[in-house]
C-alpha cells in the first residue's frame, strides 16, 4: 500500500508508478514538495518506470520552476536505470515545453495505457 502524498497520488501498474498531479494549480511551494514526492518514489521506494500525468487540463503554476524540477525528476530516474514518460499533456503544456526547448527531452504518450504499454516495450 502507498503512502498519502500532499500532491501527488500514486497507482501501480505492475512495476510501473502511474504519478498524477492531485491539482493543477501549483504555487512555488508545493511545486518543491511534489517533486520531494516523486524524487522519493525513485529513491526510497525503488520506482524505476514511472508515468507523469499532466493532465487532463491545463496546469496553472510557475512553468520555470515546474520544468525544472521535472528535468531533474527525469534525471534522477534515467541515472537510477530508470525511464519517465509523460501522459495527458494538453496541446498548450506540449507548447510550453516546446517553446522552452526541452520537448525532445521527454516522452510524451496521449494517455496513462500508451505510457505504461510504451516503457513495458
Amino acid at each position: 500500500m502507498e503512502l498519502p502524498h500532499r500532491h501527488i497520488t500514486v497507482e501501480r501498474q505492475i512495476d510501473v508508478h502511474c504519478v498524477r498531479l492531485q491539482r493543477s494549480r501549483m504555487n512555488e511551494v508545493d511545486i518543491l514538495e511534489m517533486a520531494d514526492e516523486v524524487i522519493d518514489l525513485i529513491q526510497k521506494r525503488g520506482c524505476r518506470k514511472m508515468v507523469l500525468s499532466l493532465g487532463p487540463g491545463q496546469i496553472e503554476c510557475l512553468y520555470s520552476v515546474f520544468l525544472a524540477k521535472l528535468v531533474m525528476i527525469r534525471r534522477i530516474i534515467v541515472e537510477a536505470g530508470g525511464a519517465l514518460r509523460i501522459s495527458d499533456a494538453t496541446p498548450e503544456t506540449v507548447d510550453v515545453f516546446q517553446a522552452c526547448h526541452l520537448k525532445e527531452l521527454f516522452d510524451f504518450t496521449p494517455d496513462q495505457a500508451a505510457a505504461i504499454k510504451a516503457l513495458n516495450d
